[in-house]
């Protein structure tokens, strides 16, 4: 049930795809699917949601994302819609392709969409579209390649997986780890990244052992475990692909630990990789979705996802939910909703983005409460508004992952003492 989606080479490890540009999304084919009327904003008009993400394509797809927001509009419609406007979703697949994106966003322009809901276009272009015609984006990935979902300022990201090298060494030290390195490519695009592991490692008491850095092109990553184990390090944050990953745990073994973003390598792959796959820890923005006992939300979550399953929606499938996408595209939901029910008089675009600019302590439970009027302090991420981060790792017994503790991990407090 874990992870199908922010998972694969084109993603590169999510931030290490914005840093690394291996975000290399190909596919063409229509802009758009779904249905839905234009946010006209009048007491009890119908307001429209468009949610742009891709389905079956060769690349990363992100079905689960889909059904966690068809799932919450229409729970959000038994209570009565926003502020008693019904609501509709569209849905825009982008098929992982940068123009069919542009066409989704132009499309939202045209049609007076109300929000953009957990936008997964990877490759970028869609906030330029979007700002232009004042159409806020809640719950973007915060992973484009063109790095706009975090600087745009109708952009709200609060899934906060670019900042899991600052996370990942506070993780490591968690499973017993003293001396980690650092694993990425060598490219200049990707100092960025190392800089956040080596900080985050002063920040939780240790001290980074060595950074390797690897060609794009490496396919072979015995030579880098053997360099690895000669550097004497006992874990390592990882700045890599899918595939690049797989490979380098399953040279070096068992001799290591790991670190690396939510959904980094898929079930299948840790599966493939036996008992090596325990090393590996994961910084990830919301809790597991077996934590459900814990948080109301969750189970709320899971009960409205049940609840369309039954009445035939294969997107909101058990076996497709992720901790990661289901419960971004969900909450993003619950952000419009929440702020949107605050709107004095018609409900638009505009007046949605207005409010959110001025939204503080928004509590969804299960991420710190939000204050839409202070982003992140880091360059390049101002439109990032939550920066905590949880662990999980690997039970290969179980296939699954299960929590690191009840701990959660504030990304910027871990730099802040680093910097020191």
């Amino acid at each position: 049930m874990r992870e199908r989606g922010y998972r694969n080479a084109a993603l590169a490890g999510c931030a290490a795809a914005l840093a690394l540009a291996l975000a290399a999304c190909g596919g063409s084919g229509s802009a758009t699917s779904g249905s839905g009327g234009a946010a006209t904003g009048s007491p009890g008009s119908p307001v429209s949601l468009m949610i742009i993400a891709p389905t079956g394509t060769s690349g990363p797809n992100y079905p689960e994302a889909v059904g966690a927001a068809r799932a919450a509009v229409r729970a959000v419609n038994t209570r009565g819609g926003i502020a008693g406007h019904p609501v509709t979703l569209v849905v825009c697949n982008d098929k992982n392709d940068v123009p069919t994106a542009q066409s989704c966003a132009q499309k939202a322009a045209d049609t007076h969409i109300l929000a953009v809901v957990s936008a997964l276009s990877l490759g970028g272009g869609v906030m330029p579209t979007l700002a232009e015609a004042g159409i806020p984006a809640v719950g973007s990935s915060g992973i484009s390649v063109d790095g706009s979902d975090l600087s745009a300022p109708i952009s709200y990201v609060f899934n906060p997986l670019v900042l899991y090298p600052a996370v990942c060494p506070s993780l490591l030290k968690k499973i017993g780890v003293r001396q980690p390195a650092i694993v990425g490519y060598d490219l200049a695009a990707s100092d960025r990244f190392s800089t956040l592991a080596e900080v985050g490692a002063k920040g939780a008491g240790l001290t980074s052992k060595a950074n390797l850095r690897e060609p794009l092109a490496t396919s072979d990553w015995t030579p880098t475990a053997s360099q690895l184990a000669a550097t004497h390090a006992d874990g390592a944050t990882l700045l890599l692909s899918e595939p690049a990953t797989f490979a380098l745990m399953k040279a070096a073994g068992s001799t290591e630990k790991y670190c690396h973003s939510a959904a980094a390598i898929t079930p299948a792959d840790l599966a493939r990789l036996g008992p090596v796959a325990n090393n590996l820890v994961e910084a990830t923005a919301f809790p597991e979705l077996s934590e459900a006992p814990r948080f109301s939300e969750l189970r709320r979550m899971i009960a409205e996802l049940d609840a369309d399953y039954r009445a035939g929606d294969r997107d909101a499938a058990p076996a497709l939910r992720s901790t990661a996408s289901t419960t971004n595209a969900w909450l993003s939901v619950q952000v419009v909703a929440k702020v949107g029910a605050t709107v004095k008089g018609d409900l638009t675009a505009a007046s949605l983005q207005a409010a959110l600019g001025r939204t503080t302590d928004l509590d969804l439970q299960l991420i710190p409460p939000l204050n839409f009027t202070k982003g992140s302090p880091i360059p390049g991420t101002g439109r990032l508004f939550n920066t905590t981060m949880r662990g999980v790792r690997w039970n290969a017994a179980r296939k699954a992952f299960v929590p690191l503790g009840t701990e959660t991990y504030p990304a910027l407090t871990i730099l802040e003492n680093g910097s020191h």
